[in-house]
Protein backbone atom coordinates (compact mmCIF):
# COMPACT_ATOMS: atom_id res chain seq x y z
CA UNK A 1 0.00 0.00 0.00
CA UNK A 2 3.18 2.50 0.17
CA UNK A 3 3.72 2.52 -3.35
CA UNK A 4 -0.01 3.29 -4.15
CA UNK A 5 -0.38 6.06 -1.31
CA UNK A 6 3.24 7.71 -1.86
CA UNK A 7 3.23 7.47 -5.90
CA UNK A 8 -0.64 7.70 -7.07
CA UNK A 9 -2.38 9.28 -4.22
CA UNK A 10 0.60 11.61 -2.77
CA UNK A 11 0.81 12.70 -6.68
CA UNK A 12 -3.29 13.05 -6.90
CA UNK A 13 -2.72 15.76 -4.27
CA UNK A 14 0.51 17.65 -6.11
CA UNK A 15 -1.19 17.44 -9.31
CA UNK A 16 -4.65 18.62 -8.35
CA UNK A 17 -2.85 22.07 -7.07
CA UNK A 18 -0.72 22.50 -9.89
CA UNK A 19 -3.99 22.39 -12.18
CA UNK A 20 -4.94 24.97 -10.16
CA UNK A 21 -2.35 27.24 -10.66
CA UNK A 22 -2.35 26.70 -14.15
CA UNK A 23 0.72 26.42 -16.47
CA UNK A 24 3.28 25.05 -14.15
CA UNK A 25 5.01 21.89 -16.05
CA UNK A 26 6.17 18.85 -14.27
CA UNK A 27 9.05 16.68 -14.27
CA UNK A 28 7.96 13.14 -13.24
CA UNK A 29 11.10 11.41 -11.90
CA UNK A 30 9.76 7.59 -13.14
CA UNK A 31 11.28 4.57 -13.34
CA UNK A 32 12.82 1.94 -15.55
CA UNK A 33 10.54 -0.65 -13.78
CA UNK A 34 7.46 0.41 -15.68
CA UNK A 35 9.18 -2.03 -18.39
CA UNK A 36 9.05 -4.93 -16.31
CA UNK A 37 10.88 -7.56 -17.98
CA UNK A 38 12.18 -6.21 -21.45
CA UNK A 39 11.10 -7.87 -24.74
CA UNK A 40 14.67 -6.88 -26.28
CA UNK A 41 17.62 -4.36 -25.39
CA UNK A 42 18.58 -1.79 -25.41
CA UNK A 43 14.77 -0.86 -24.24
CA UNK A 44 13.73 2.58 -26.19
CA UNK A 45 11.22 4.84 -24.79
CA UNK A 46 9.09 2.97 -26.48
CA UNK A 47 9.14 -0.22 -25.62
CA UNK A 48 5.41 -1.56 -23.58
CA UNK A 49 5.40 -0.93 -20.17
CA UNK A 50 4.45 -4.52 -18.60
CA UNK A 51 5.51 -3.57 -14.11
CA UNK A 52 5.91 -6.84 -13.05
CA UNK A 53 5.57 -5.33 -9.50
CA UNK A 54 3.92 -2.62 -7.50
CA UNK A 55 6.72 0.17 -7.54
CA UNK A 56 6.71 -0.44 -11.63
CA UNK A 57 2.99 -0.17 -11.77
CA UNK A 58 2.39 3.05 -9.49
CA UNK A 59 5.01 4.96 -11.40
CA UNK A 60 3.09 4.48 -14.77
CA UNK A 61 -0.28 4.91 -13.25
CA UNK A 62 1.16 8.60 -12.66
CA UNK A 63 2.74 8.61 -16.36
CA UNK A 64 -0.76 7.51 -17.68
CA UNK A 65 -2.25 10.10 -15.59
CA UNK A 66 0.17 13.07 -16.44
CA UNK A 67 -0.81 11.85 -20.20
CA UNK A 68 -5.03 12.41 -19.05
CA UNK A 69 -4.42 15.56 -16.96
CA UNK A 70 -2.36 16.81 -20.59
CA UNK A 71 -5.38 16.07 -22.55
CA UNK A 72 -7.93 17.64 -20.15
CA UNK A 73 -6.30 20.65 -18.33
CA UNK A 74 -3.10 21.43 -20.98
CA UNK A 75 -0.61 20.27 -17.79
CA UNK A 76 2.76 19.90 -19.38
CA UNK A 77 5.34 17.18 -18.11
CA UNK A 78 8.01 14.94 -19.31
CA UNK A 79 8.63 11.48 -17.45
CA UNK A 80 12.00 10.40 -16.82
CA UNK A 81 12.41 6.64 -16.26
CA UNK A 82 15.62 6.30 -14.67
CA UNK A 83 17.58 2.72 -14.75
CA UNK A 84 19.69 2.47 -10.95
CA UNK A 85 20.34 5.70 -10.67
CA UNK A 86 20.91 5.02 -6.98
CA UNK A 87 23.32 1.84 -6.78
CA UNK A 88 23.73 -0.81 -4.33
CA UNK A 89 22.64 -0.75 -1.03
CA UNK A 90 25.75 -0.96 2.03
CA UNK A 91 24.69 -4.80 2.43
CA UNK A 92 25.19 -5.19 -1.50
CA UNK A 93 22.24 -7.34 -1.29
CA UNK A 94 20.27 -5.31 -4.00
CA UNK A 95 21.64 -3.04 -7.55
CA UNK A 96 24.91 -2.98 -8.83
CA UNK A 97 28.29 -2.66 -7.21
CA UNK A 98 31.24 -0.87 -8.49
CA UNK A 99 34.62 -0.23 -7.69
CA UNK A 100 34.41 3.27 -9.57
CA UNK A 101 31.11 4.80 -8.68
CA UNK A 102 29.13 5.29 -11.96
CA UNK A 103 25.64 6.09 -10.45
CA UNK A 104 24.36 9.59 -10.75
CA UNK A 105 23.39 10.17 -7.10
CA UNK A 106 26.68 8.69 -5.04
CA UNK A 107 28.76 10.85 -7.43
CA UNK A 108 26.87 13.60 -6.97
CA UNK A 109 26.58 13.17 -2.90
CA UNK A 110 30.44 12.21 -2.86
CA UNK A 111 30.69 15.76 -4.00
CA UNK A 112 29.02 17.28 -0.96
CA UNK A 113 31.49 19.87 1.07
Amino acid sequence: MLYYRNNIGETISLLETLISFKHIPVVFSSSCASYGVPDRLPISEHHPQRPINTYGYSKLVVEQMLKDLDAAHNLCSVSLRYFNAAGADPEAEIGEAHESETHLIPLVLARRP
